[in-house]
């Protein structure tokens, strides 16, 4: 691939694949459609008991780019690491098996790299999300620019990026790195975007919807619980103090960082540290992080069953933003709990119909129907809500 005064960029597209009969078609040939064209299509078979190989095998007939590698059953991370190995270009472009990408989705990398001027390590695009017939099944999931200390901090309070499908990679940077932990099972891809932010190297990103992820049951990390308590292994990793640090470093307000830093003891169940932190933080009601401010100390109020102090932040909040799904479905929670089943509904009846792929409420409406329902069945959303939901299965 041409790029600049006569220097050429070379684009292996890496798949691993497991039992991915229904979708590997599909995934193989969004690559070999686009407009420019990739050096070559490396598909680790990961053991696979289906018809996988067999598929892949004849599409090689017809495209000789395709290379099929097969392996005994041992993860994605290890499929990955096996992909970077035999790929040969200077650049890979990873893909799961039952994902899609727009056409246009290599044009646009190697127009970034030409763009970018200093070394790049990673490119990433905004999402849509598919369905199994290919449908387009939300609005554009959205991600941002990644760099450094900011960017180490910013993908362990919320990762945007949604997943590696669709993801450039400079290869040279994943060897420096040993490619993906094969240890950690679940959210691998977070753990090495966070390595590569903590070594310094930035992530670009492209505005447009150029990498199509298919939701369904079969999905790995589809379970919410499951994505939660993967980041929560990552997290361990690095340890509290060594993410205060990182964090207190960036250019943001002490009050940003200060929440921020709120949100990850929350996550690490270091309540007592957490509410002294907000007790000492004062911020304002025409603050634009007085709502979160309000929704961390509620997460406090509801960790220490002191409810009645819960909804009244969320009662704040809704002053402020009545489209706040988690303290819609929070406060319906408590509106329930205390018996005020019509409240309860109300509040939780916006939330679904402002976020209606939200788990949470979804759970919740379904133990409102029983009157005989066990208070401590009902879900309490502890994070607030990305603009754009992911589609989950239930826990």
């Amino acid at each position: 691939m041409n790029r600049d005064k006569g220097e050429f960029v070379y684009i292996s597209a890496v798949i691993p694949a497991y039992n991915a009969e229904k979708f590997i078609g599909r995934a193989i040939k969004s690559i070999i459609k686009q407009s420019c064209t990739v050096k070559e299509i490396i598909v680790i078979d990961d053991g696979s008991e289906d018809k996988t190989v067999e598929i892949v095998h004849e599409l090689s007939q017809t495209y000789p780019l395709i290379k099929l590698h097969t392996q005994k059953n041992a993860g994605a991370s290890s499929a990955r690491n096996s992909g970077i190995h035999e790929a040969t270009g200077d650049w890979i472009l990873f893909l799961d098996a039952d994902d899609e990408c727009s056409e246009e989705l290599v044009e646009a990398y190697l127009a970034k790299i030409i763009e970018v001027k200093e070394e790049v390590s990673v490119i990433y695009t905004a999402y849509y999300q598919i369905n199994d017939n290919s449908k387009v099944i939300s609005m554009q999931l959205s991600g941002k620019r990644l760099s450094a200390t900011e960017g180490f901090c910013d993908i362990l309070i919320r990762n945007p990026i949604i997943s590696p499908s669709g993801v450039l990679v400079n290869k040279k940077h994943l060897n420096d790195l040993h490619g993906f932990n094969t240890q950690i099972k679940y959210v691998e891809d977070v753990d090495l975007w966070v390595r590569l932010l903590d070594s310094n190297y930035s992530i670009e990103y492209i505005d447009r919807p150029l990498s199509y992820i298919r939701r369904h049951s079969n999905n790995t990390t589809s379970s919410m619980s499951t994505s939660h308590n993967a980041e929560k292994l990552i997290m361990d990793q690095y340890g509290v103090d060594y993410i205060k640090e990182k964090l207190y470093k960036r250019s943001y307000t002490m009050e940003k960082n200060s929440l921020d830093f709120a949100l990850f003891l929350i996550r690490y169940k270091h309540w007592k540290q957490c509410e002294e932190l907000l007790e000492n933080t004062r911020i304002l009601e025409d603050s634009p992080h007085y709502n979160s401010y309000c929704f961390l100390k509620s997460i406090i109020y509801i960790e220490d069953k002191r409810f009645d102090e819960a909804l009244d932040e969320y009662e704040k909040i809704l002053v402020a933003d009545v489209t706040h799904g988690a303290a819609l479905n929070n406060s319906g929670v408590i509106y329930a709990m205390n018996g005020n089943k019509e409240q309860a509904i109300t509040n939780m009846e916006q939330a679904l119909l402002l976020f209606p792929g939200y788990l949470d409420v979804k759970h919740n409406m379904t133990l409102l129907e029983d009157s005989e329902t066990d208070k401590s069945l009902f879900r309490f959303t502890l994070r607030e809500l990305r603009p754009v939901l992911l589609s989950y299965s239930t826990d």
